[in-house]
């Protein structure tokens, strides 16, 4: 009987089986048709208009004016003024050191009174000439007194014994002037070389100074940027272009600070390693009261540098948001996406001039796009004003719940018929 009833029951679980799964076949998987695109992007619409070029540069602030103080006489210094300490800051004239002036002293006694008696002398030879041409008109009347009668030669030498005595004199004056060394110029001390108490000879090198009314600052232009700037050079050695370029300068050293200052020559050649021109900028009475609430700036700081060049009267200027891989942009006509090239004139952080590929009442995609979105359709929904937005589209996921289902149902099958 039981093995009568096990083909019976074999076949009954197969037919359900069957039947199951011919009532649960899982869905065609054939690839929906993709829905229409609906891109969206912003634009805005190119027009000319004036471009104010901004070139920025750095450079390192150097003296216009520096210069060694130094002695012209040999001494003890007997006094150093806390002026010259470095860092210290001086006028014009100020005493900066002091050396013993005892024995430039002596020398301006022993001169005076070698001066005293060459005078004398001159008196005493001039007056032996005038009783001596007496005496000859006396003996000789109505004849010309000779030369040696009237002592001319004595006269001459005495005379010559004056000057130099006078000059020996000046000189030791001139020396222990000297003993006192003042401030050229109004100025700061960078490095102080001398103390009290030591003994120095002529020309030592005392400290290292700087002239506190201008300061400058060379900065390097790119090769593209000179077409946009008018250079303060010569042309000729008769005619000069007197160009008062303005450049901002910015300090960062301990706070973000901006100083004024303009350029005043250019560099007369290229610099061999960066291949570059460099300008100089100078900025006047940096020290000056007007500039006291203000950090002082330092010999050797950097300084951020924006040159105002030159003007664009009628400029076709866009976002470099806009711009891909420096060569194209995106324009909407007629509702379809299309790739325009470009060609760059000059461009900075945020700007870029365009000297081709684009043209008045065009209108420039603003959106964020890729390159598949070329020739695609697309809605215009935001102007100049919108923010860049990156379009979306919907793209419907293929449902996968009645072929799960199926699966489900054949492997039930499989497990009643092991069972059995």
């Amino acid at each position: 009987m039981r093995r009568f009833l096990l083909p019976i029951i074999i076949i009954i679980i197969s037919a359900i089986g069957y039947w199951y799964i011919s009532s649960n076949a899982p869905l065609s998987r054939k690839r929906p048709a993709q829905p229409p695109s609906n891109l969206t992007v912003s634009v805005t619409n190119i027009a000319t208009k004036p471009l104010q070029i901004t070139l920025q540069s750095m450079g390192q602030i150097s003296a216009k004016n520096n210069s060694v103080i130094s002695s012209q006489v040999s001494g003890r210094v007997l006094q150093i003024s806390a002026n010259l300490e470095s860092g210290a800051f001086f006028k014009k004239g100020d005493l900066l050191v002091e050396l013993d002036a005892r024995e430039y002293q002596n020398k301006i006694n022993t001169a005076k009174a070698s001066l005293t008696q060459t005078q004398q002398d001159l008196k005493l030879e001039q007056a032996q000439v005038t009783q001596a041409k007496a005496d000859w008109q006396r003996l000789n009347k109505n004849t010309k007194v000779p030369a040696l009668v009237s002592r001319t030669p004595q006269v001459i030498s005495a005379k010559a014994k004056v000057s130099a005595a006078h000059a020996n004199f000046n000189q030791a004056v001139l020396d222990f002037e000297r003993t006192k060394i003042v401030a050229p110029f109004d100025g700061r001390v960078l490095s102080k070389n001398v103390n009290i108490g030591e003994f120095i000879n002529a020309n030592t090198a005392l400290a290292d100074i700087f002239s506190t009314q201008a300061l400058q600052v060379r900065l390097s232009l790119k090769n593209t940027d000179l077409a946009f700037i008018d250079l303060p050079e010569k042309n000729t050695a008769n005619q000069s272009i007197n160009v008062a370029t303005k450049v901002i300068f910015e300090a960062d050293l301990i706070e973000p600070q901006l100083w004024m200052g303009e350029l005043v020559r250019t560099e007369a050649s290229i610099d061999q390693q960066s291949q570059q021109l460099f300008v100089i900028a100078q900025i006047n009475s940096p020290y000056s009261a007007a500039n006291s609430d203000k950090h002082p700036l330092k010999i050797g700081q950097y300084l951020n540098a924006k040159i105002k060049a030159k003007l664009i009267p009628n400029a076709i200027s866009i976002d470099i948001t806009s711009i891909y891989q420096g060569q194209y942009v995106y324009l909407l006509k007629g509702g379809v996406i299309h790739r325009q090239s470009i060609k760059i004139l000059w461009q900075d952080d945020t700007t870029a001039l365009i000297g081709e590929g684009l043209t008045a009442g065009d209108r420039l995609i603003t959106s964020i796009l890729s390159q598949d979105d070329e020739g695609s359709q697309a809605q215009l929904v935001g102007d100049k004003n919108n923010a860049p937005d990156r379009a979306k589209r919907s793209v419907k996921k293929p449902n996968r719940d009645r072929a799960n289902k199926a699966s489900d149902g054949q492997q039930a099958a499989r497990k009643a018929a092991n069972a059995q």
